[in-house]
């Protein structure tokens, strides 16, 4: 009836400004045309007031026409919109339901808003059971103290809290996160996600207990060791004295013994001696080996250092290794380049020249030694690794080998007989890198 009502100071308007129009209209008609007659006049008013009708209707019906259209498209969008939330809400709960994790969310009062059937199931719920009521429906005070309190930690900081619990003799892993109404800014509830972290920790606890017996062996490993390290350093150092005692009481003897015929058998004891020697100095070089960790050496600086130590004598070292070429290898990676100079000089006959350098070959590089002396014969190339087998010791290159196969190096022998010995070092990738100095 109120609606009704206000539409009465628009109808007295649209009423008066008909009146209005007419009589200016009906005073014009007569002023300008005195002469019209009545037929004439009506038939003219008629269409005048018809037209003026149809103006006053169109407008109206065209702004309720427009209005229809647009709730027409307002109510599609809506239903448009409703659709999506219930396919969004399908999907989420679909999500939340299919997951392993229990999800519940509660609001600012702790009160259960959802909870999916992977928690009601873990507490023993039905889904009606659970509506209204509160978290500590469900839990002990002491319970109930802790959660409300990381809650209200969420609600101050707007921020995620996570923390772990057990609960009947399994362990969880609780996620508390916000969840924040865009138009204030507020925190309006608050989602957990409870994981089952139970097996995680007995790794974790299984983890811990191998790693405490893996140091008590460790430790056990290396007091060991040392104890035999320090035995045979000792049992060396004593054999190598009863070797020198040897060795002096044979030149004695040597010195005495008129019947020269002897000498040869004499020169081969000592020389035996000299052997025995040398194979309990190479047992102690070999000790140290893999003892200390791997590290990485400038392949310029070690050649340096090695070419320092050996006896040269008026054979050149080349060194054409680049400064800030690096390679990953054992701390006595220097004995190797030491050897590698000793046997060229030793055996290399006519040889004047040793000349270090670095090429590549498919992604990895090659450590090249190579001389100007005679070589290696063939059937050779692959028994100078092997321990015993040589001129004098047979140990330089075993012990050579074994360095560089700590970190993966390859060592092979490449040169041609009567042209020099060519040592060739394969650093495969990874153990082998380019400094700044080089860069």
């Amino acid at each position: 009836m109120n609606e009704v009502k206000a539409l009465y100071p628009s109808l007295i308007l649209v009423f008066l400004s008909m009146l209005v129009i007419m009589f200016v209209y009906e005073l014009a008609k007569q002023m300008l045309n005195p002469s019209i007659t009545i037929w004439e006049s009506h038939a003219v008013t008629i269409v005048f007031a018809s037209v003026i009708s149809l103006i006053i209707i169109y407008i109206p019906l065209r702004s309720s026409y427009l209005e229809h259209q647009q709730t027409i498209i307002a109510l599609s969008h809506q239903q448009e919109a409703e659709e999506k939330l219930r396919q969004s809400e399908m999907q989420y709960r679909s999500f939340v339901e299919s997951i392993e994790d229990s999800i519940y969310t509660v609001d600012r009062d702790c009160r259960y808003l959802l909870i999916n059937a992977r928690h009601l199931f873990r507490r023993g719920l039905s889904p009606w059971m659970y509506e209204g009521k509160r978290f500590s429906d469900f839990h002990s005070q002491e319970e109930t103290a802790i959660f409300t309190g990381h809650v209200a930690r969420v609600l101050a900081s707007k921020s995620p809290v996570q923390d772990e619990y057990e609960q009947k003799g399994r362990h969880y892993l609780r996620k508390l996160s916000p969840v924040i109404d865009p138009k204030v800014n507020e925190v309006i509830a608050v989602t957990v996600i409870s994981s089952d972290i139970t097996e995680q920790k007995e790794l974790e606890k299984e983890q811990e207990y191998h790693e405490q017996e893996l140091r008590k062996f460790s430790a056990s490993l290396a007091a060991a060791n040392k104890k035999l390290s320090l035995l045979s350093s000792i049992t060396r150092h004593d054999i190598n004295n009863q070797l020198t005692v040897l060795v002096g009481y044979l030149t004695i003897l040597q010195m005495k013994q008129p019947d020269t015929t002897h000498n040869d058998y004499f020169e081969k004891v000592a020389t035996s001696a000299q052997r025995i020697s040398a194979m309990i100095q190479f047992t102690g070089e070999y000790e140290k080996i893999g003892v200390n960790a791997p590290v990485w050496k400038d392949t310029r600086t070690i050649v340096e250092n090695a070419a320092k130590q050996a006896t040269l004598g008026q054979v050149i070292v080349k060194n054409d290794l680049p400064a800030g070429t690096e390679i990953f290898a054992d701390p006595l990676v220097v004995k190797v380049f030491y050897n590698l100079m000793d046997n060229a000089v030793r055996y290399g006959g006519k040889i004047s020249t040793i000349r270090f350098s670095f090429k590549e070959c498919d992604g990895d590089q090659i450590l090249v030694c190579e001389d100007d002396g005679d070589g290696v014969v063939a059937e050779e190339k692959e028994r100078i690794f092997e321990r015993g087998f040589g001129k004098n010791t047979g140990m330089g290159l075993a012990l050579s080998q074994e360095i560089l196969s700590i970190t993966g190096i390859n060592i092979s022998e490449t040169g041609e007989p009567g042209k020099g010995a060519r040592f060739e070092m394969l650093v495969p990738k990874g153990a082998y890198r380019f400094s700044d100095v080089q860069q």
